[in-house]
């Protein structure tokens, strides 16, 4: 089930976001910057969970056994193919975002406060 949440991308994104929104009201409420820069740490973290999304979704096991796996294929792709293919590029895109939410998350953290 866990495996299952840290997988959802969409799901993922809109609560880190939620998070940072409300870090900046906070942070503007109470003049202090350094809740927005605490949500930089949210989001640093939140990238490597993207990034990760394969290794999450596979488990340790079965990620090293698909690294090192040959498929000829099929003629036709089965529906399992297909499924795998979504899965991998939404792998994919997952690893894009969580790329760049852990550059600007370290932005934020490190110069976030001074805002």
């Amino acid at each position: 089930m866990a495996s299952r949440t840290l997988t959802n991308t969409l799901s993922i994104v809109c609560l880190c976001m939620m998070w940072i929104a409300f870090s900046i009201t906070l942070s503007i409420v109470s003049c202090n910057w350094l809740w927005f820069a605490r949500s930089g740490s949210i989001l640093t973290l939140t990238g490597g969970v993207l990034a990760a999304r394969r290794l999450i979704r596979l488990g340790v096991k079965e990620f090293f056994h698909a690294e090192h796996m040959v498929d000829g294929g099929h003629a036709a792709p089965t529906p399992d193919e297909t499924e795998s293919d979504r899965q991998e590029y939404l792998d994919i895109q997952a690893a894009h975002i969580g790329f760049w939410f852990i550059i600007i998350g370290t932005i934020i953290w490190a110069y976030g406060d001074l805002l």
